[in-house]
């Protein structure tokens, strides 16, 4: 496509201020100063940007009209701007024509052809220029192509123009892509210009540096920064289902503790780390405090030719967030308020006191004791005519608040000349927890965070550059005196009917038993806060070197950061009774409890961390006929110093990359990365982790039909193989040198008294291991590139096939005979890990609507093939070939029935049940009932039990293996829709993880509440169906059976949701122009707005494996914004 130039580099006010004043001159006539040029040997380009600089003449041009890179020299002294031009141009094919302070540059025509157009009949076009989303662009330019007659629309957009039918016109404007129409005798001509992409768009972010995107081989995902914004804090939980490759789950919903965690293609190792290396602006840094109008671009490096220069940390992935910076522009100001309310999704509902007690008395009837409570009492709690002394009490609906609410603004400034850019960003978020707040301090969950950054990029010299970056981030947070977790368990543990939360005469509560209050707990106990600094710096130099060869420059860099945290907890214990009755008069019998400790000093301790980062690289970059050649070679170190820890972590590489691209169709790419970490041992510390990446871009060819351009735009061949490392392997640090106690002993013998005799002494603890090394995985990845249709869609899809070893273990198949008093540890372990990801988008303009749709798929399935195990009696015993994250349980194959038994009835009705010969059973319930659970006995022997009948990796596992996410925007006059849908599949929990915080009556009455879920669905004799949630209530069963870890209460844990929804809308720059604004936009947007498909129910499915949603609970959020540009 043919590029416009348009030399004009205002804003749209300042376009219309220009427009104005151009009517004050006589159009065809130059007004403008006499022009001074001494220059040799320059350019036809930097000629003309030396005219603009010194004069306020205007150029317009065709790239393919002019050829600017002609070297001229021109000496003239106040001459006038014709006389330039005629220098310049003289005795060459193009010419000009001046309008006011317009240069219009074009090709001269034939004589012939200037006869024939002026013997043509003129007519008048007139119309309307907009942009994609409607609005108008005024000082847009209106050339009729290979004539030197033009126009300037007006401060509506608004031109008019004579032409001949048969001409050609092209609109240009700032920003945006030219647009050639032919007229065809047309009088009307609405025109819709498209933004230019950009140069984010074309280049590709990667890792220590940019490449073309059509150059790159590697499996890159790129995102920019306004599709992560959401209205919360924490960046990670915008993630899930906007890029391939990324597998994504937040836990918690916790202010302060809700960041998700993401892995690149999945999970390859079941011991050492296994999240990706996060680097902002080419630092290892924390990502999630970072503030989402800060981010340019977020990338994914995925496969071995992004991630083998960074070595034994480029294993899991790599995370490249790149923060923006200054622009050769006008200064510009942006700000951003949003105010948002914050609604817990499904919190765990628990039953009322009288169907806990009416179930307690049918667990005790089934195990054949006495019920707990008599009918007449009962009835005290259905009816609640006296909630002190017979109370129920809903501890989730009590302590938790049904919303909260949350503020965010953000202001930057952007703007910057040829010698210095800046971007400048200040921002400031809170939001409250769902907890119920005292009214004399806070204990209820929250924080408030504050960010600053400034990035400056100054040009030194024409060929020096230096780049200086600050930012920090200042939190402080509060919470409850105990900690989350333990506090929502106690909300699960302690029965409705025990005691209220509060007296009716505002007297605290507290049982007499040793059960804490969860009342007392969360609103009378005290409270913690944090304070957590931050401050990150980095200083580039950057100096090209093209006086030794084009093309070659040097960089250096170094960062410091410095992070610390301050905890402190106040304590105290309120004063807290036991209604045991009443007195005659009414009033209520009270028992002290607990006596009152006021708060006394605080409790507090503090932790930090400092980190160094050193960078020096050489860079090649130079195209020459049809070859494209780029290089580079680098060193770092990095250094980390705990604030607990006297020795630093240090590591050091070196990297190497190179890439060759012939004709822009055969691409060939090699890197490596030379990592050095000081955990190992001498002679292990460095490893070399290469890889190489081919592709060909298939309609570059010369064969490939130009005809079919228009439909395949774009097809590109990918493939890579290579190493990487992990150091991050689990275990202690310096885990290769052995351990000894000093204080210990052994056991020497057998003593007179016929016990072991043990001898004091320095005692080894851990065996000394010194070929340790780290994980390395072998990357394999295939992939294909396509855009269609000009661009109007485009489809990227990847194979990977990753094979991990080297894995870190403790042999367990090492007797202890050997002599070890712990296995040794070794590299041992290997886990595959395959599948596919892909990425497709489409843009579309129909009419007035501009419509864009995007989707994202990613499959990553693990398979462990070597785990040092005893040789296990049956297959579906071992580890090995299992995956990770899997389910470890006994199959269900459905609940006993009446007719599995031979039931006996005695003359008071009761029936003793015996098991009919052949029906399975089980050697841990030896006499089960009918509605206990029946399992699969694997090996066929009859009896199950947990050692030979379990299986490994029942199900899907914890962490999902399918990860997608499906949107589409659209903008209809200034008014814009967002909706985006992220799901994800094969993965599974277990409701049971945690059976104190699911199953009822884990040990007796006080032990736990009881899930509605069982009240409303259980079996019963009245309710023998073998599609109830729970099986038969009882105590005895529970404890030997039911609650053993099966497959019942596995659950299948995919989920569809919408996960964020936008509706806003742009007030007409006319408007905003009227009050000094560029743009003004207000919006409501939604996240995690609504489950739309799952099958667990009781709990949002991504909150996880433990506690069957007994943990604070993901919210739904929406927001109310707005943002203002000047």
């Amino acid at each position: 496509m043919k590029q416009i130039k348009f030399k004009f580099r205002r804003k749209k006010i300042q376009v219309i201020l220009m427009i104005c004043c151009l009517q004050l001159f006589t159009p065809g006539r130059s007004i403008a100063q006499p022009i001074t040029i001494h220059q040799a040997d320059k350019s036809v380009r930097e000629i003309i940007r030396i005219i603009e600089k010194t004069s306020d003449m205007v150029f317009f041009y065709n790239n393919d009209d002019i050829d600017l890179n002609r070297k001229v020299s021109l000496n003239v002294n106040d001459q006038p701007i014709e006389k330039v031009l005629d220098l310049l141009f003289g005795n060459t094919q193009t010419t000009y024509k001046i309008d006011g302070r317009q240069v219009y540059i074009m090709k001269k025509q034939a004589k012939e052809e200037r006869v024939v157009q002026q013997q043509k009949k003129a007519i008048t076009v007139k119309g309307k220029v907009t942009d994609e989303k409607g609005e108008s662009l005024p000082g847009a330019t209106v050339i009729i192509v290979g004539a030197t007659k033009g126009v300037i629309t007006d401060v509506d957009g608004v031109y008019s123009i004579e032409v001949s039918p048969t001409d050609e016109l092209e609109f240009t404007y700032i920003g945006m892509e030219p647009q050639k129409v032919k007229v065809n005798n047309n009088t009307t001509l609405n025109i819709i210009l498209k933004e230019k992409v950009d140069e984010l768009e074309e280049i590709t972010v990667v890792g220590f540096g940019r490449q073309k995107k059509e150059s790159v081989v590697a499996a890159i995902t790129t995102v920019k920064g306004e599709e992560l914004r959401i209205p919360t804090r924490s960046l990670s939980t915008s993630l899930a289902g906007q890029f391939s490759g990324l597998i994504s789950v937040q836990r918690s919903g916790e202010p302060g503790y809700d960041n998700a965690e993401f892995w690149i293609r999945g999970v390859s190792s079941f011991a050492g780390g296994t999240n990706p290396l996060v680097l902002v602006d080419g630092v290892p840094r924390e990502m999630n405090d970072i503030e989402p109008d800060e981010i340019e671009t977020f990338t994914l490096l995925k496969d071995a030719s992004a991630t083998s220069i960074y070595g034994s940390e480029g294993a899991n992935g790599v995370v490249l967030i790149t923060s923006k910076r200054g622009r050769e522009q006008k200064p510009s100001i942006s700000y951003r308020g949003e105010v948002g309310v914050l609604t817990p999704i499904r919190i765990p509902r628990f039953a009322n006191s009288y169907d806990f007690l009416t179930l307690y008395n049918e667990r005790l009837t089934n195990d054949g004791d006495a019920k707990y409570i008599d009918d007449v009492e009962l009835e005290k709690y259905r009816t609640g005519e006296d909630p002190d002394l017979y109370p129920s009490v809903d501890w989730w609906g009590t302590l938790m608040a049904k919303h909260t609410s949350n503020t965010r603004h953000t202001l930057n400034f952007r703007g910057g000349g040829e010698r210095m850019r800046y971007f400048v960003s200040g921002a400031y978020f809170a939001e409250s927890g769902l907890f119920k707040q005292n009214n004399e301090y806070n204990n209820n969950a929250g924080l408030k965070r504050y960010n600053l950054r400034s990035n400056i990029d100054i040009n030194v010299t024409p060929t020096t550059f230096l780049r200086v970056d600050l930012s920090g981030q200042y939190l402080t947070t509060n919470y409850p005196s105990s900690s989350t977790s333990g506090l929502l368990s106690n909300f699960v543990q302690v029965p409705p009917h025990v005691i209220p939360a509060v007296y009716s005469d505002g007297t605290l509560s507290r049982s007499s038993d040793t059960w804490v209050q969860p009342y007392n707990e969360l609103m009378e106990s005290g409270y913690r806060k944090e304070w957590r600094t931050g401050l990150q710096s980095k200083v580039e130099l950057e100096q090209k070197l093209d006086f030794v060869t084009p093309g070659l420059k040097v960089k250096g860099a170094v960062s410091y950061d410095s992070n610390s945290i301050y905890y402190m907890t106040r304590s105290k214990t309120p004063a807290a009774y036991y209604a045991e009755g009443r007195l005659p008069n009414g009033n209520l019998i009270f028992n002290q409890i607990t006596n009152e400790t006021p708060f006394g000093t605080p409790t507090t301790s503090n932790s930090g961390n400092k980190n160094i980062y050193i960078e020096g690289s050489l860079n090649y970059d130079r195209a020459f006929d049809k070859h494209a050649v780029t290089g580079m070679l680098l060193y770092y170190q990095k250094d980390k110093q705990l604030h607990n820890n006297a020795l630093a972590f240090r590591k050091q590489a070196w990297i190497g990359r190179a890439t060759y691209a012939f004709d822009n169709r055969y691409l060939l790419e090699g890197s490596f990365g030379i990592t050095g970490s000081e955990q190992f041992a001498k002679g292990y510390r460095y490893g070399i982790f290469p890889a190489v990446g081919l592709g060909w871009n298939i309609t570059n060819e010369p064969f490939f039909p130009e005809n079919w351009l228009n439909t395949l735009s774009s097809l590109k061949l990918r493939a890579s193989v290579g190493k990487t490392g992990n150091d991050n392997t689990g275990g202690d640090r310096f885990l290769y040198k052995p351990s000894f106690n000093d204080d210990s002993g052994y056991s020497w013998g057998i003593g007179s008294t016929g016990t072991l005799n043990n001898v004091g002494g320095i005692i080894e603890g851990r065996f000394e291991s010194p070929s340790l090394s780290w994980e390395i995985e072998m990357k394999r990845n295939y992939g294909i590139d396509l855009m269609l249709f000009n661009g109007k869609a485009d489809l990227q899809v990847d194979y990977f096939d990753n094979l991990r070893t080297n894995i870190l273990m403790q042999r367990k198949t090492i007797s202890g005979a050997a002599g070890f008093r712990q296995a040794p540890w070794q590299n041992f372990g290997k886990v595959s890990n395959k599948g596919v990801d892909a990425a497709f988008n489409v843009h579309q303009i129909i009419g007035d609507w501009r419509l864009s749709l995007k989707g994202n798929f990613t499959f990553a399935r693990n398979k462990i093939l070597e785990y040092d195990e005893i040789p296990q009696s049956y297959p579906w015993m071992a580890v090995t070939g299992t995956r990770l994250f899997g389910l470890k349980g006994l199959a269900v194959d459905r609940l006993y029935r009446e007719d599995d038994f031979n039931i006996l009835v005695d003359a008071n009705g009761n029936k003793t049940y015996t098991l009919r010969e052949g029906v399975v059973h089980s050697e841990m319930l030896p006499n089960p009932m009918p509605g206990d659970i029946l399992y699969v006995d694997q090996n066929g022997d009859g009896v199950v039990d947990t050692n030979y009948d379990a299986v490994q990796d029942y199900v899907h596992p914890t962490v999902p293996e399918i990860m997608y996410g499906f949107g589409i925007n659209a903008t209809y006059k200034g008014i814009y829709v967002s909706l985006f849908f992220q799901g994800a599949g094969n993965t599974s929990l277990n409701l049971n993880n945690q059976p104190h915080l699911f199953q009822p009556f884990s040990e007796a009455i006080y032990n736990s509440s009881v899930r509605q879920e069982i009240i409303e669905s259980r079996w019963t004799e009245a309710n023998p169906s073998q599609d109830v949630f729970f099986p038969r209530i009882s105590l005895k069963s529970k404890t030997n059976t039911n609650s053993t870890l099966n497959s019942w209460f596995f659950r299948d844990a995919s989920y569809l949701r919408l996960k964020t929804v936008e509706l806003g809308y742009t007030i007409p720059e006319k408007i905003a122009a009227k009050v000094l604004m560029k743009q003004a936009r207000i919006y409501v947007m939604g996240q995690n707005v609504a489950l739309l498909y799952d099958k667990v129910k009781m709990f949002d499915p991504e909150l996880g494996n433990s506690g069957a949603g007994a943990r604070y609970p993901l919210t739904a959020t929406w927001s109310a914004g707005l943002e203002l540009t000047f």
